[in-house]
C-alpha cells in the first residue's frame, strides 16, 4: 500500500507541476509581449487554471492520501527525496485548503492588473495611479495569510511562503547587523575621495553585439542554451518552465546593466534546470525559492561575475568586440565595475550599497505589518530610509516606491531574499574556498567547473528537496551567519579603496 499511495503522491505532485509550467508560460507571453485586448481572456484562462489545480490539490485522492501520511511514521522513510516529498505535499494541501479558492483567483487576477497597471505607473512616475492596486494586493495578500494561520503576524506567514522556516525577527537581527558593518564602511569609502566611475558602462551599445558578446560569456561560463532561451523587458526576470526549460530576459538600457542582469539571470535559469533526476521524479526541480535561489543569481552576478579574476579572462574579448573599451585599461575597468557610489534605483546599486535596498523594502514591510506604517504613508517612510540609510532621497515615484514590480506581483515578504541571499553567499564561498583554495586562480584561467561543479554537487542537483536551514547547515555546517559576508566586503572593498 506505501509503495502505490507513493506513486499516487508522485502523480499529484506532477500535475501541480504542470499548472505551474502552463502559468509560467503564461506568464513569459505576459511579459513577452502579449496583445492588450488579449488580457481579459487570458485572466480567464489563468483563473480556471487556478480552480483545476486546486480541485486537483483537494480531490478526494489528495485528502485521503494527506490522512495516510499523517498517520505514518514519515520520518523513518530512508528514502530522503520521498520523506520531503510528502512533507511538502502536506504542509501544501495544508495551506491551499485554508484559502478559499475564491480568494486564490481573486489573488491572481489581481495581481495581474496590478502588474499592468504598475508599468503604466512606473513610465508616468505616478504613484498615485497604482497605489489602489497597492493596497488591494497588500489586504488580499493579508487576507491569505490570516486563513493560512491567524496564529501568526501575517508578514511571518507570507515570508515562509518565499524564505521556508524563516524568522522573520532573525532576519531583522542579522539585517541590523550587516547595516551596523555597511553603513560606516560606505561612509569610509566617500570620504576617499575617490570615484571610480567611468562613462563607458553607463553607455549602450549596439543590441546585436552586446547581446553575442554577453552570450558568448555566459556560455563560456556554463550557461545551457539547449536548457534555456532569453527575451528582453525592462524588468529582468526569470521563469522556471520545466525541469530542463528556464527562460531568462535582460534590458539594454546601458552596458552595466544589461552584463550584470544576465549573469544574475543566468544564476537563476542554472539552478532552475539542474536537478537530478530524482528530484525531477519528485517535482522538486527549479530550487529553493527566496533567498537560496538569489544567492545563486548573485553569486555568479557578483563573488564570479564581479572579480578581479573573472575579467582577467573576459575583458580582451570586451575589448576585442565592443570598441570603446580598447583605451581604458583593465585595472579602470575592474574598479569601475566596483564603483561604490550610493544610488536610488536598487538594480542600478553597487555590490555595497546594493544591500541596503531590499532592507529597506524589508523593513518598511515588516512596519506595516506591525501597525507602524500604513500603504499611504508607504511613499514618505521609503525616501525617508533613503535618506537616512544612503543619503539621497527620490525626486519622484519612479525612482522611489514604484522603482520594483514585486508588489504589483503579490510578491509581498519577498524582498528579504535579495539581501539574504547575499548572507548565504558569503557562507557558501567561504566553504567553497575552504575546499578548493585555487577557486579564483581556476577563474582566472577561464576554468569555470570547479565552482560550477561545486554549486551544482551541494545545491544545483537536489532542486528544493531541503529546507534552506538545512541546506545552510549541509553545505557549510553551522547555521546562517552575517559575519562570512562582511568579512567577504570588507576584505573586498578595503582593498579597492585603499582603507587600512
Amino acid at each position: 500500500m506505501y509503495n502505490d499511495n507513493v506513486e499516487k503522491l508522485k502523480n499529484i505532485l506532477k500535475t501541480q507541476r504542470y499548472y505551474g509550467s502552463i502559468g509560467a508560460l503564461m506568464g513569459w507571453d505576459v511579459w513577452q509581449g502579449q496583445p492588450v485586448e488579449s488580457r481579459s481572456y487570458m485572466q480567464e484562462i489563468s483563473g480556471f487554471l487556478v480552480r483545476e489545480s486546486i480541485a486537483k490539490l483537494t480531490c478526494d485522492e489528495s485528502k485521503y492520501l494527506v490522512e495516510y501520511f499523517k498517520n505514518y511514521d514519515v520520518d523513518s522513510i530512508e528514502d530522503i527525496y520521498q520523506k520531503r516529498a510528502i512533507k511538502k505535499f502536506i504542509k501544501q494541501f495544508d495551506r491551499i485548503t485554508k484559502v478559499p479558492v475564491d480568494l486564490q483567483v481573486e489573488i491572481r487576477n489581481a495581481t495581474q492588473q496590478a502588474q499592468l497597471v504598475w508599468e503604466e505607473a512606473y513610465k508616468n512616475s505616478d504613484y498615485e495611479l497604482f497605489k489602489p492596486y497597492m493596497y488591494k494586493n497588500f489586504e488580499l495578500k493579508t487576507r491569505e495569510a490570516e486563513y493560512i494561520d491567524n496564529s501568526k503576524n501575517p508578514f511571518e506567514v507570507l515570508s515562509d511562503s518565499f524564505d521556508e522556516g524563516i524568522d522573520v525577527e532573525n532576519v531583522a537581527t542579522l539585517f541590523t547587523e550587516l547595516k551596523t558593518a555597511i553603513i560606516p564602511l560606505i561612509k569610509e569609502i566617500a570620504d576617499t575621495g575617490l570615484d571610480y566611475e567611468i562613462n563607458e558602462l553607463a553607455a549602450s551599445y549596439d543590441k546585436n553585439l552586446s547581446s553575442k558578446v554577453m552570450l558568448d560569456i555566459l556560455k563560456k561560463v556554463g550557461y545551457n542554451t539547449n536548457r534555456s532561451i532569453w527575451g528582453e523587458k525592462m524588468h529582468p526576470v526569470t521563469t522556471g518552465v520545466g525541469p530542463r526549460d528556464a527562460r531568462i530576459t535582460t534590458n539594454f538600457r546601458n552596458f552595466e546593466g544589461a552584463m550584470f542582469s544576465f549573469l544574475h539571470e543566468m544564476g537563476h535559469g542554472i539552478y532552475n534546470y539542474s536537478a537530478n533526476e530524482k528530484a525531477i521524479e519528485y517535482s522538486m526541480w527549479g530550487g529553493i525559492g527566496g533567498a537560496v535561489h538569489e544567492s545563486q543569481s548573485r553569486f555568479y552576478e557578483i563573488i564570479v561575475g564581479r572579480s578581479n579574476e573573472f575579467w582577467k579572462y573576459f575583458y580582451p574579448l570586451l575589448q576585442e568586440n565592443i570598441k570603446e573599451f580598447r583605451n581604458i585599461n583593465f585595472d579602470t575597468y575592474y574598479k569601475a565595475i566596483n564603483n561604490v557610489k550610493p544610488t536610488i534605483k536598487r538594480l542600478d546599486a553597487d555590490e555595497l550599497t546594493y544591500n541596503l535596498h531590499p532592507i529597506i523594502r524589508f523593513e518598511i514591510e515588516k512596519d506595516y505589518y506591525d501597525g507602524k506604517v500604513k500603504i499611504e504613508e508607504i511613499r514618505e517612510a521609503w525616501n525617508e530610509k533613503y535618506k537616512e540609510y544612503l543619503g539621497i532621497t527620490p525626486k519622484n515615484d519612479g525612482e522611489g516606491v514604484l522603482q520594483d514590480v514585486h508588489w504589483a506581483m503579490g510578491y509581498v515578504g519577498y524582498f528579504q531574499s535579495y539581501t539574504l541571499g547575499n548572507l548565504y553567499d558569503g557562507q557558501f564561498l567561504n566553504s567553497m574556498i575552504k575546499e578548493h583554495p585555487n577557486t579564483y586562480i581556476e577563474i582566472k584561467n577561464g576554468n569555470f567547473s570547479l565552482v560550477n561543479n561545486w554549486l551544482h554537487d551541494n545545491i544545483h542537483q537536489f532542486g528544493t528537496l531541503y529546507t534552506p536551514s538545512e541546506l545552510i547547515k549541509k553545505v557549510t555546517g553551522e547555521e546562517l551567519k552575517s559575519k562570512y559576508y562582511i568579512d567577504y566586503l570588507k576584505n573586498k572593498f578595503n582593498n579597492l579603496y585603499g582603507i587600512k
